[in-house]
């Protein structure tokens, strides 16, 4: 009887240090995110009405070029009125993204490159002059030197978004996001997800809470099979920024 009481006592000490191992080896195993970097430019250098302006991103991760990005669009908005132009980025080679466009009249616009790669997402923007317009009408008193405009620029927000490609009808699940300003953490921020099965005209708000600097989750539950689409949307201060995506539920 003593013998068997040794023998598994000796056994369970053993299944104790393989389980530890076990933990120590999971916790050590980390893998640390790689942001994207997005290098935006525009040529030629000086631009007038009826030029041909080349818009250019290009996508890196670490030191790899990304030639898989989910989509990659350029926005044009005139600070003068605020409309906004979208165009399509076309891939290249060696993780570069182009799109042209002429522009009709004498201005100072806004690029954005809006790019989602590998459930990340960054938004650069430059300002760029055509022609001779008036500054100070376009930029209502703003001081700038329109012999230094910004043609070259890298992301200010960084949107980390990880939603699954597949959930469980009724499992209540996790959707979590996370922010980068200028590659700093982004807090205290609003943060809410927007969901809605495709076709549907009813639209969910949940709001999220902050779990950890710069990150934010809510917990939700799918009532039913189907394609649903997840918008997060990003409030703080002058910052609003959204990014949607679509998933299974099964």
């Amino acid at each position: 009887m003593k013998k068997t009481i040794l023998f598994l006592l000796i056994v369970a000490m053993f299944a104790l240090v393989a389980c530890n191992s076990e933990t120590e080896s999971k916790n050590t195993d980390t893998t640390e995110l790689v942001p994207l970097e997005v290098d935006l430019t525009i040529s030629p250098n000086e631009m007038n009405p009826g030029d041909e302006v080349t818009f250019l991103a290009v996508v890196t991760q670490g030191d790899e070029t990304v030639e898989d990005a989910d989509e990659v669009q350029f926005e044009i908005r005139q600070n003068a009125n605020g409309e906004s132009e979208f165009l399509d980025g076309e891939h290249q080679s060696n993780g570069e993204y182009t799109a042209v466009k002429t522009f009709d009249s004498e201005g100072i616009y806004s690029v954005t490159a809006h790019v989602t790669a590998r459930s990340m997402h960054t938004m650069p923007t430059v300002e760029v002059v055509i022609g001779n317009p008036e500054v100070a009408d376009e930029l209502e008193g703003e001081t700038t030197d329109t012999n230094e405009h910004h043609h070259h620029g890298s992301g200010d927000i960084a949107i980390d978004f990880p939603l699954e490609a597949e959930y469980i009808k009724g499992k209540q699940s996790t959707v979590q996001v996370s922010f980068e300003e200028s590659n700093v953490l982004l807090t205290d921020a609003r943060v809410r997800f927007e969901i809605w099965k495709d076709g549907a005209d009813k639209h969910e708000f949940i709001d999220a809470s902050e779990t950890d600097e710069g990150v934010y989750q809510s917990e939700y539950t799918f009532a039913e099979s189907g394609t649903y689409h997840v918008q997060v949307h990003l409030e703080k201060g002058d910052i609003h920024e959204h990014l949607e995506k679509s998933t299974t539920v099964k």
